[in-house]
């Protein structure tokens, strides 16, 4: 997380087959830049709850679009998550 030697793009993909969670930490380091990567990683591997505690985070209107569109196959376990786990753990209302 505090190394800035390093794109979290090629990290986060040579991580992905390896261990999910890595890459999502990677894509994580620079918010906004690796959006698409992180929720594509994360539908992938349903890994919804990390994904639901990165969307409270990030509070981007249009990242919350991308995933609640009706197109989105994986909407329902993301609200499921957001709902159940992530807005009660959320410290901004």
């Amino acid at each position: 997380m505090t190394n800035q030697f390093y794109d979290p793009k090629v990290v986060g993909r040579f991580c992905e087959e390896r261990d999910p969670h890595l890459a999502v930490i990677a894509y994580k380091r620079n918010p906004g830049t690796c959006d698409n990567e992180l929720i594509e990683c994360t539908n992938k591997n349903s890994l919804y709850r990390i994904q639901a505690q990165y969307l409270v985070q990030r509070m981007s209107p249009e990242l919350w679009k991308r995933v609640l569109s009706p197109d989105n196959e994986h909407r329902k376990e993301i609200i499921d998550q957001v709902v159940s786990s992530s807005l009660p753990e959320s410290k901004q209302p």
